[in-house]
């Protein structure tokens, strides 16, 4: 029989998505990671901290909310992962919290075209509602 030992069968077509061909793969780009932030609707003290995370590519990535070093789950929703059309995608990632001096917010991003995880910090001196 022809198809013994071969491994194909004849009529077997297997796809996989152009982004994993050899010819068409690119080289991982790095996010740009910006926070800034935000007042919500809710009353008296909610306010959000918005992390935007842009322009990376595979689109596989890992964006966690820290306050003073410590990893926050509660009050943390994002968007959806959004193609830019230049194969390339964006983020955003928000936590809900009520401003207190001397707390340090981080937005921590782990991606694989990068080396180590990128930290960009909020607080101390930088917040803009007025005394917490």
């Amino acid at each position: 029989c022809p198809w013994q030992g071969g491994g194909a069968v004849p009529g077997i077509l297997r796809l996989q998505p152009l982004s994993q061909h050899p010819l068409f793969s690119l080289p991982p780009v790095e996010p740009e990671v910006t926070v800034f932030p935000t007042k919500s609707g809710s009353q008296p003290h909610p306010h959000l901290l918005v992390c935007s995370v842009t322009g990376f590519y595979p689109g596989g990535i890992e964006i966690k909310w820290l306050k003073n070093g410590q990893e926050q789950t509660a009050g943390v929703v994002s968007t959806e992962l959004l193609q830019n059309g230049d194969w390339t995608f964006q983020i955003l990632v928000m936590l809900e919290m009520s401003p207190r001096r001397g707390n340090v917010y981080t937005c921590q991003v782990e991606h694989i075209s990068l080396q180590h995880p990128l930290t960009v910090h909020w607080g101390k001196s930088l917040w803009v509602w007025g005394s917490p």
